[in-house]
């Protein structure tokens, strides 16, 4: 056990009992489960626990053709694309999971000059991207202004009309003064993985280093709140722990949140542990592609407000399947270390992109709009406008966002397709676009149509 107290709303005991009373669901209990979540109302631990024991395929499609339809009320047909940016791989903990973990001596380690940064933000640009997730090791306390200079950085690049709209951060557990600092550069929200709520597993890879402190890990989306950050989002290493645990812990972690602090996990990113230089060979609870799809589907069911970020690095292409079941933002199109280099054949629209990258941006928008038949999105509005924090819970549990998303999405993707898209997937876009547009209720289709129209008329960046 471990040797410290857990916080009062992680209820280890609870999440037990949950996993070790669950049973398999009759069909008229699995509907009753699958209905409240439509209806947008977080589950309990106990009907979580519950859409964990269903294993018949009639069940399993149930359960994913219902996170389907939640995340399309609250947030639509929409899948936001965000670039993740590693400008640094210099660590000071021993995750031995890790490639960047300190004591490993098999790979470069970088920080990107000022110069790397900004022509790497210059080739997000290119390829159309307005979202950027930073990312780096956990650095120690003097490196917040290296990562403040390199949001500031990427908040001042144009590439004729395109630029980087929003910035958010990966980061580690900070003080106070460190996220005034974030917050002055205008850092939208900062993303702090947990990893593992589990504390003996977690304390079983993360050896030394500030992220053995499993304590302050656990604790710092409570202390980002309290600094005054207006989002945070959570996030799972699936392959640590046993994935049910995680994700009944996760749901309880967002709970928490909501009630102190009326804003849960804003988004919770989900990634499988993969083998890496000097890192372990394989993940201590392997999580299989069809587990993968269930923690995706059940945590939408879970959390039914929350942004649910895959990445197009998760092996297997399953990331299309993610976008089935519940996912809404995807990570494409950047390099995973600071020393990778850019491809030197460019991509379909003449842009260099990242070797190792499996996709290129315009792939993954041609898969969504010829094969999934959902809108891609780069929109920025939210943050930009308020709604975040406790203003985009509360619009999200009283009617979805859908009526913002719906008509920014549209344009921002316009945007896209005049700009940066080939022209197969050009005409892709904007075929999709009005066949979204004839099935668009009113206001929203209206707002729509005028956007479209500013867009076509050569502005940029317009959003309601």
């Amino acid at each position: 056990m471990s040797n410290f107290s857990l916080p009062s709303w992680l209820d280890r005991r609870a999440i037990e009992e949950a996993l070790a009373c669950a049973v398999a669901p009759d069909a008229a209990r699995l509907k009753g489960i699958l209905d409240k979540s439509r209806a947008l109302r977080p589950l309990t631990l106990a009907e979580t626990a519950t859409l964990m024991r269903v294993s018949s395929p009639d069940g399993l499609r149930a359960i994913m053709r219902a996170a389907d339809e939640v995340k399309q009320r609250v947030y639509g047909d929409r899948i936001v694309l965000s670039a993740p940016l590693h400008i640094t791989n210099h660590c000071g903990s021993e995750c031995v999971y890790c490639a960047n973990r300190k004591g490993n001596d098999m790979v470069q380690r970088k920080y990107m000059t000022s110069p790397e940064i900004r022509e790497a933000g210059r080739k997000l640009i290119r390829q159309g991207h307005k979202r950027v997730f930073l990312v780096s090791g956990q650095l120690p306390n003097a490196d917040v202004e290296y990562l403040a200079e390199a949001v500031s950085i990427l908040y001042t690049l144009y590439e004729g009309d395109g630029e980087i709209r929003r910035v958010n951060v990966n980061v580690g557990p900070l003080r106070a003064d460190q996220y005034e600092v974030l917050r002055a550069v205008d850092v939208g929200s900062v993303l702090l993985y947990q990893d593992t709520y589990h504390p003996e597993h977690y304390q079983a890879v993360h050896k030394a280093g500030p992220k053995a402190d499993y304590q302050r890990r656990i604790n710092a989306a409570d202390e980002a709140l309290n600094a005054g950050m207006g989002d945070v989002g959570l996030g799972l290493l699936l392959g640590l722990a046993p994935w049910e645990f995680d994700v009944l812990a996760l749901s309880q972690h967002a709970a928490h949140l909501a009630q102190v602090y009326g804003t849960g996990g804003h988004t919770v990113s989900m990634h499988r542990l993969r083998p890496a230089p000097g890192g372990l060979a394989q993940a201590p609870f392997p999580v299989s592609d069809r587990d993968f799809l269930r923690c995706v589907a059940i945590t939408r069911l879970a959390i039914p407000y929350t942004g649910i970020i895959l990445s197009s690095r998760e092996p297997s292409g399953l990331w299309r399947d993610g976008c089935g079941v519940g996912c809404s933002q995807l990570l494409t199109g950047s390099v995973a270390n600071p020393y990778e280099d850019w491809s030197p054949l460019p991509g379909p629209d003449g842009v260099p992109f990242p070797i190792g990258e499996n996709c290129h941006v315009d792939d993954v928008v041609s898969f969504l709009l010829e094969e999934a038949r959902h809108l891609p999105s780069f929109c920025t509005a939210c943050p930009r406008l308020g709604r975040s924090g406790v203003e985009f819970l509360s619009m999200v549990r009283e009617s979805g966002m859908k009526g913002q998303c719906g008509p920014n999405s549209i344009a921002s993707f316009l945007e896209f397709l005049l700009n940066y898209a080939t022209p197969a997937t050009r005409r892709l876009g904007e075929a999709l676009i009005e066949e979204k547009l004839a099935a668009m209720p009113e206001p929203d289709k209206g707002a729509s149509l005028r956007l479209l129209q500013k867009v076509r008329a050569g502005r940029v960046d317009e959003f309601i």
